[in-house]
Protein backbone atom coordinates (compact mmCIF):
# COMPACT_ATOMS: atom_id res chain seq x y z
CA UNK A 1 0.00 0.00 0.00
CA UNK A 2 3.00 2.57 1.01
CA UNK A 3 4.50 1.56 -2.66
CA UNK A 4 0.53 2.51 -4.47
CA UNK A 5 0.70 5.74 -2.24
CA UNK A 6 4.34 6.46 -2.96
CA UNK A 7 3.29 6.77 -6.91
CA UNK A 8 0.14 8.15 -6.43
CA UNK A 9 2.05 11.06 -5.09
CA UNK A 10 4.95 10.90 -7.85
CA UNK A 11 2.53 10.88 -10.78
CA UNK A 12 2.14 14.50 -11.01
CA UNK A 13 6.01 15.13 -10.84
CA UNK A 14 6.56 12.66 -13.37
CA UNK A 15 4.40 14.03 -16.11
CA UNK A 16 3.21 17.57 -15.29
CA UNK A 17 6.03 19.39 -17.00
CA UNK A 18 5.25 20.89 -20.44
CA UNK A 19 8.56 20.27 -21.70
CA UNK A 20 8.51 16.06 -21.01
CA UNK A 21 7.20 13.26 -22.69
CA UNK A 22 4.50 12.50 -20.16
CA UNK A 23 4.89 8.85 -20.95
CA UNK A 24 3.43 8.18 -17.33
CA UNK A 25 -0.18 8.86 -18.78
CA UNK A 26 -0.01 7.29 -21.79
CA UNK A 27 -1.83 3.97 -22.77
CA UNK A 28 -3.20 2.02 -26.02
CA UNK A 29 -6.41 2.43 -24.28
CA UNK A 30 -6.29 6.07 -23.99
CA UNK A 31 -5.34 6.46 -27.04
CA UNK A 32 -7.54 4.10 -28.46
CA UNK A 33 -10.67 6.32 -26.33
CA UNK A 34 -9.25 9.35 -28.33
CA UNK A 35 -9.21 7.79 -32.06
CA UNK A 36 -12.69 7.14 -31.43
CA UNK A 37 -13.97 10.20 -30.56
CA UNK A 38 -11.87 11.43 -33.43
CA UNK A 39 -14.14 13.61 -35.86
CA UNK A 40 -12.92 15.33 -39.33
CA UNK A 41 -12.74 19.08 -37.54
CA UNK A 42 -9.67 20.90 -37.71
CA UNK A 43 -9.78 21.17 -33.99
CA UNK A 44 -10.18 17.64 -33.25
CA UNK A 45 -7.77 16.57 -35.32
CA UNK A 46 -5.20 19.45 -34.17
CA UNK A 47 -5.52 17.92 -30.66
CA UNK A 48 -5.11 14.67 -31.06
CA UNK A 49 -2.05 15.49 -32.83
CA UNK A 50 -0.63 17.24 -30.13
CA UNK A 51 -1.74 15.23 -27.40
CA UNK A 52 0.28 12.27 -29.96
CA UNK A 53 3.37 14.32 -30.66
CA UNK A 54 3.95 14.93 -27.13
CA UNK A 55 4.19 11.31 -26.43
CA UNK A 56 6.82 11.41 -29.21
CA UNK A 57 8.71 8.97 -26.85
CA UNK A 58 5.99 6.40 -27.70
CA UNK A 59 5.53 6.91 -31.16
CA UNK A 60 5.98 3.01 -32.09
CA UNK A 61 2.95 2.63 -29.64
CA UNK A 62 0.78 5.62 -31.11
CA UNK A 63 1.25 4.40 -34.93
CA UNK A 64 0.69 0.86 -34.01
CA UNK A 65 -2.62 1.78 -31.97
CA UNK A 66 -3.38 4.37 -35.14
CA UNK A 67 -2.76 1.12 -37.37
CA UNK A 68 -5.06 -1.24 -35.50
CA UNK A 69 -8.02 1.53 -35.15
CA UNK A 70 -7.37 2.53 -38.83
CA UNK A 71 -8.14 -1.08 -40.26
CA UNK A 72 -11.36 -1.41 -38.51
CA UNK A 73 -12.83 2.28 -39.07
CA UNK A 74 -15.08 3.48 -41.97
CA UNK A 75 -13.73 5.01 -45.36
CA UNK A 76 -15.02 8.46 -43.69
CA UNK A 77 -13.00 7.78 -40.36
CA UNK A 78 -9.79 6.23 -42.43
CA UNK A 79 -9.98 9.58 -44.48
CA UNK A 80 -9.73 11.60 -40.73
CA UNK A 81 -6.82 9.19 -39.45
CA UNK A 82 -4.63 10.00 -42.60
CA UNK A 83 -5.09 13.81 -41.87
CA UNK A 84 -4.58 13.23 -38.33
CA UNK A 85 -0.90 10.91 -39.35
CA UNK A 86 -0.23 13.99 -42.13
CA UNK A 87 -0.52 16.61 -39.18
CA UNK A 88 1.37 14.40 -36.39
CA UNK A 89 4.55 13.99 -39.30
CA UNK A 90 4.50 17.48 -40.04
CA UNK A 91 4.18 19.24 -36.53
CA UNK A 92 6.53 16.99 -35.13
CA UNK A 93 9.73 16.53 -37.39
CA UNK A 94 11.13 19.68 -35.77
CA UNK A 95 11.44 17.51 -32.16
CA UNK A 96 12.43 14.59 -33.55
CA UNK A 97 12.37 11.79 -36.38
CA UNK A 98 10.50 9.46 -34.47
CA UNK A 99 6.91 9.73 -36.28
CA UNK A 100 8.54 9.64 -40.14
CA UNK A 101 10.50 6.59 -38.90
CA UNK A 102 7.38 4.75 -37.52
CA UNK A 103 4.81 6.12 -39.81
CA UNK A 104 6.89 4.98 -42.67
CA UNK A 105 6.46 1.10 -41.35
CA UNK A 106 2.45 1.24 -42.11
CA UNK A 107 1.63 4.12 -44.57
CA UNK A 108 2.95 2.63 -47.88
CA UNK A 109 0.50 -0.36 -47.43
CA UNK A 110 -2.36 1.15 -45.80
CA UNK A 111 -2.30 3.80 -48.21
CA UNK A 112 -2.05 1.47 -51.39
CA UNK A 113 -5.23 -0.45 -50.29
CA UNK A 114 -6.95 2.88 -49.35
CA UNK A 115 -6.48 3.89 -52.35
CA UNK A 116 -7.41 1.12 -54.28
CA UNK A 117 -10.41 0.90 -52.26
CA UNK A 118 -11.40 3.94 -50.76
CA UNK A 119 -13.82 4.75 -53.67
CA UNK A 120 -12.84 8.10 -55.85
CA UNK A 121 -12.48 10.54 -52.58
CA UNK A 122 -10.16 7.91 -50.84
CA UNK A 123 -8.04 8.27 -54.54
CA UNK A 124 -7.71 12.27 -53.98
CA UNK A 125 -7.07 12.02 -50.42
CA UNK A 126 -4.11 10.10 -51.22
CA UNK A 127 -3.19 11.40 -54.61
CA UNK A 128 -3.07 15.09 -52.17
CA UNK A 129 -1.33 13.38 -49.40
CA UNK A 130 1.55 11.96 -51.04
CA UNK A 131 1.94 15.14 -53.22
CA UNK A 132 2.14 17.10 -49.87
CA UNK A 133 4.74 14.54 -48.09
CA UNK A 134 6.84 14.64 -51.96
CA UNK A 135 6.97 18.49 -51.54
CA UNK A 136 7.50 19.20 -48.87
CA UNK A 137 9.91 15.60 -48.44
CA UNK A 138 8.77 14.55 -45.47
CA UNK A 139 9.91 11.23 -45.82
CA UNK A 140 13.37 11.89 -47.22
CA UNK A 141 13.85 10.58 -50.99
CA UNK A 142 11.38 7.88 -50.04
CA UNK A 143 8.81 10.15 -50.69
CA UNK A 144 9.60 9.34 -54.52
CA UNK A 145 8.24 5.64 -54.27
CA UNK A 146 4.80 6.19 -52.65
CA UNK A 147 4.14 8.36 -55.98
CA UNK A 148 3.95 4.36 -57.56
CA UNK A 149 0.98 3.86 -55.97
CA UNK A 150 -0.82 6.41 -57.99
CA UNK A 151 -0.14 4.42 -60.82
CA UNK A 152 -0.07 5.73 -64.38
CA UNK A 153 -3.46 7.52 -63.95
CA UNK A 154 -3.78 9.29 -61.04
CA UNK A 155 -6.83 11.34 -60.45
CA UNK A 156 -6.61 14.67 -61.73
CA UNK A 157 -6.02 17.37 -59.44
CA UNK A 158 -6.05 20.92 -59.56
CA UNK A 159 -2.87 22.59 -59.92
CA UNK A 160 -2.89 24.38 -56.33
CA UNK A 161 -4.91 21.84 -54.85
CA UNK A 162 -2.50 20.34 -52.31
CA UNK A 163 -4.93 20.26 -49.49
CA UNK A 164 -2.63 20.18 -46.10
CA UNK A 165 -4.31 20.02 -42.65
CA UNK A 166 -4.36 23.13 -40.43
CA UNK A 167 -1.23 23.18 -38.93
CA UNK A 168 0.51 22.04 -41.47
CA UNK A 169 2.30 24.80 -43.72
CA UNK A 170 0.02 26.73 -46.00
CA UNK A 171 0.20 25.96 -49.34
CA UNK A 172 -1.79 28.08 -52.29
CA UNK A 173 -5.42 26.53 -52.60
CA UNK A 174 -7.28 27.29 -55.40
CA UNK A 175 -11.37 28.21 -54.98
CA UNK A 176 -11.81 25.19 -57.59
CA UNK A 177 -10.49 22.58 -54.53
CA UNK A 178 -11.93 24.70 -52.08
CA UNK A 179 -15.28 23.41 -53.54
CA UNK A 180 -14.44 19.38 -53.49
CA UNK A 181 -16.78 17.04 -53.07
CA UNK A 182 -15.68 15.81 -49.94
CA UNK A 183 -16.85 17.48 -46.65
CA UNK A 184 -13.50 16.33 -44.87
CA UNK A 185 -11.72 17.99 -47.36
CA UNK A 186 -13.28 21.20 -47.42
CA UNK A 187 -12.98 21.31 -43.74
CA UNK A 188 -9.56 20.91 -43.63
CA UNK A 189 -8.68 23.31 -46.18
CA UNK A 190 -6.22 25.51 -45.03
CA UNK A 191 -5.92 29.41 -45.18
CA UNK A 192 -2.27 30.20 -44.24
CA UNK A 193 -1.00 31.87 -41.03
CA UNK A 194 -3.78 32.63 -39.60
CA UNK A 195 -5.87 29.82 -40.00
CA UNK A 196 -2.98 28.13 -38.51
CA UNK A 197 -3.39 30.39 -35.05
CA UNK A 198 -7.01 30.82 -35.25
CA UNK A 199 -7.10 26.44 -35.07
CA UNK A 200 -4.42 26.47 -32.53
CA UNK A 201 -6.11 29.43 -30.16
CA UNK A 202 -9.57 27.56 -31.00
CA UNK A 203 -7.69 24.78 -29.75
CA UNK A 204 -7.00 26.31 -26.38
CA UNK A 205 -10.20 27.81 -25.68
CA UNK A 206 -11.62 24.27 -26.36
CA UNK A 207 -10.61 22.73 -23.20
CA UNK A 208 -10.90 25.61 -20.74
CA UNK A 209 -13.41 23.71 -19.21
CA UNK A 210 -11.53 20.45 -19.10
CA UNK A 211 -8.44 22.45 -17.50
CA UNK A 212 -11.16 23.48 -14.76
CA UNK A 213 -12.46 20.64 -14.24
CA UNK A 214 -8.85 18.62 -14.01
CA UNK A 215 -8.04 21.17 -11.58
CA UNK A 216 -10.92 21.15 -9.36
CA UNK A 217 -10.62 16.84 -8.96
CA UNK A 218 -6.97 17.60 -8.52
CA UNK A 219 -8.04 19.65 -5.35
CA UNK A 220 -10.69 17.77 -4.10
CA UNK A 221 -8.48 14.55 -4.81
CA UNK A 222 -5.33 16.08 -2.92
CA UNK A 223 -7.27 16.99 0.18
CA UNK A 224 -8.83 13.13 0.30
CA UNK A 225 -5.26 11.99 -0.06
CA UNK A 226 -4.58 14.01 3.05
CA UNK A 227 -7.20 12.49 4.77
CA UNK A 228 -6.38 9.47 4.11
CA UNK A 229 -2.49 9.42 5.49
CA UNK A 230 -4.13 10.35 8.77
CA UNK A 231 -5.72 7.00 8.76
CA UNK A 232 -3.57 4.86 7.08
CA UNK A 233 -1.19 4.07 10.48
CA UNK A 234 -4.26 3.96 12.58
CA UNK A 235 -5.87 1.57 9.90
CA UNK A 236 -2.43 -0.73 9.65
CA UNK A 237 -2.66 -1.39 13.59
CA UNK A 238 -5.85 -1.42 13.90
CA UNK A 239 -8.25 -2.84 11.38
CA UNK A 240 -7.42 -4.76 8.48
CA UNK A 241 -10.40 -4.36 7.33
CA UNK A 242 -9.97 -0.90 7.04
CA UNK A 243 -6.84 -1.31 5.20
CA UNK A 244 -8.31 -3.02 2.66
CA UNK A 245 -10.65 -0.28 2.05
CA UNK A 246 -8.10 2.08 1.81
CA UNK A 247 -6.47 0.20 -0.75
CA UNK A 248 -9.48 0.52 -2.97
CA UNK A 249 -10.26 4.00 -2.28
CA UNK A 250 -6.10 4.64 -3.05
CA UNK A 251 -6.95 3.33 -5.99
CA UNK A 252 -9.98 5.23 -6.85
CA UNK A 253 -7.84 8.34 -6.31
CA UNK A 254 -4.80 7.77 -8.47
CA UNK A 255 -7.20 6.88 -11.12
CA UNK A 256 -8.46 10.51 -10.91
CA UNK A 257 -5.23 12.11 -10.48
CA UNK A 258 -4.02 10.16 -13.96
CA UNK A 259 -7.25 11.18 -15.69
CA UNK A 260 -6.30 15.21 -14.97
CA UNK A 261 -2.82 14.42 -15.54
CA UNK A 262 -3.70 13.67 -18.79
CA UNK A 263 -6.70 15.99 -19.20
CA UNK A 264 -4.03 19.15 -18.47
CA UNK A 265 -1.12 17.72 -20.63
CA UNK A 266 -3.51 17.78 -23.57
CA UNK A 267 -3.87 21.51 -22.30
CA UNK A 268 -0.49 22.40 -21.96
CA UNK A 269 0.63 20.65 -25.71
CA UNK A 270 -2.31 23.19 -27.47
CA UNK A 271 -0.81 26.22 -25.26
CA UNK A 272 2.68 25.25 -26.35
CA UNK A 273 1.75 24.34 -30.17
CA UNK A 274 -0.35 28.07 -30.14
CA UNK A 275 2.82 29.90 -28.30
CA UNK A 276 4.80 28.06 -31.34
CA UNK A 277 2.51 28.97 -34.03
CA UNK A 278 3.00 32.72 -32.84
CA UNK A 279 6.34 32.89 -32.63
CA UNK A 280 6.65 30.83 -36.35
CA UNK A 281 3.63 34.19 -37.45
CA UNK A 282 6.19 36.81 -35.50
CA UNK A 283 9.19 35.67 -37.40
CA UNK A 284 7.80 35.88 -40.90
CA UNK A 285 6.94 39.42 -39.70
CA UNK A 286 9.87 40.31 -38.53
CA UNK A 287 11.68 38.73 -41.76
CA UNK A 288 9.29 41.25 -44.31
CA UNK A 289 9.95 44.44 -42.29
CA UNK A 290 13.39 43.57 -42.73
CA UNK A 291 12.86 43.31 -46.29
CA UNK A 292 10.68 46.35 -46.26
CA UNK A 293 13.42 48.57 -44.71
CA UNK A 294 15.96 47.89 -46.34
CA UNK A 295 13.97 48.61 -49.89
CA UNK A 296 13.06 51.83 -48.16
CA UNK A 297 16.44 52.40 -47.41
CA UNK A 298 17.64 51.77 -51.02
CA UNK A 299 14.97 53.86 -51.92
CA UNK A 300 15.67 56.75 -50.10
CA UNK A 301 19.58 56.68 -50.81
CA UNK A 302 18.76 57.01 -54.53
CA UNK A 303 16.54 59.62 -53.99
Amino acid sequence: MAAAKADAKAEPTATGGGGGGGGGSFTEERLSEKLNKLSSSAASIQTLSNWCIFHRKRARRVVDTWQRQFNNATTDKKVSFLYLSNDILQNSKRKGGEFVNEFWRVLPGLLKDFYENGGQDGKKVVARLIGIWDERKVFGTRSESLKDILGDNPPALNSNSTTSNPTSKPSSVSKSSQRDSSPIIKKLTVSGMPEKIITAYQSVLDQYFDEDTALNKCKITVGVLEKMNKDVDEACTNDIQQVSSLISNLQEQEAILKQCIEQLESVDAARITLISNLKEALSEEGKKVGASSQSVASCSSRG
